[in-house]
């Protein structure tokens, strides 16, 4: 007769609570690193289609100014930055409608003449921009969200408190110029407590830089190409632009004071 001995407690095998507490805290280190690595390649791929877009954009201001005879586009429209403002007659030449012309696309004020606004958020839309933090809700139809603007220092107003059309002429440092700029939204978190104006409109200056992309954002210059900075190469902790200009100019002449 064959005796099997019954397992006695040394010799049961089962998980301790000190086992399960390990392999709980390996899962979640592992989650975690998952995590890490699909957010930073999401991020590194908005990066990259946000910079190819502002390219094209670039490539359609350079082509504009070249067409217009050293003319730059507007850099808004008189009245609310509203739908109903981007599709009067007057705002032809302001650039969200010039320049998506150009490209060939439903400029902004057609979408509102069509009562389109869903096609300024699609993702093939030339202004927009991946990464950006466009509203979810409703809201978004309610006005055009811009997340890239004009520089708002390339026009300045005259003694008439009008503000004439750019040229190219007037701008000294075409290399060192910022144009465009990728601008703060509602939804964006700032970098810095100085920076201000995230209100999604057609054209900003560099308190408005926003820097979605690990705190960095792209910058589009005069001559068509772009650079990727922080922002705390264009303002101050206390919010200033800083001056004197060097590698990044706002001004149409770089020794005029940008603030």
């Amino acid at each position: 007769m064959n005796y099997t001995p019954r397992p006695n407690a040394s010799t049961r095998r089962g998980f301790t609570l000190m086992e399960l507490l390990v392999a709980v805290a390996i899962v979640i280190v592992l989650a975690a690193i998952a995590f890490t690595v699909s957010k930073n390649m999401k991020e590194s791929a908005d990066l990259a289609r946000a910079t190819q877009k502002i390219k094209n954009l670039g490539e359609a201001f350079v082509g504009y100014t070249a067409d217009s005879g050293g003319l730059l586009p507007y850099e808004d429209a008189v009245g609310p930055d509203d739908w109903n403002t981007a599709s009067k007659p007057e705002a032809s030449e302001a650039w969200y409608n010039a320049l998506t012309q150009r490209m060939g696309v439903r400029t902004v004020g057609e979408l509102a003449s069509d009562n389109n606004p869903e096609g300024f958020y699609q993702e093939s839309y030339p202004l927009y921009v991946p990464g950006a933090p466009y509203p979810k809700d409703e809201k978004k139809f309610k006005k055009p969200y811009f997340a890239i603007a004009m520089n708002s220092r390339l026009q300045r107003r005259d003694d008439d408190g009008n503000k004439e059309q750019g040229t190219l002429a007037s701008i000294q440092q075409p290399v060192n110029t910022v144009v465009f700029l990728e601008r703060g939204m509602p939804g964006d978190k700032k970098v810095s407590n100085a920076q201000r104006g995230f209100d999604a409109g057609p054209k900003a200056n560099p308190r408005a830089f926003a820097g979605r992309h690990n705190q960095k954002g792209i910058l589009l210059f005069v001559d068509g190409h772009v650079e990727v900075r922080p922002v705390s190469d264009l303002i101050t902790r206390a919010g200033r632009i800083i001056f004197p200009q060097e590698g990044v100019i706002w001004t149409r002449d770089p020794e005029e004071d940008p603030n």
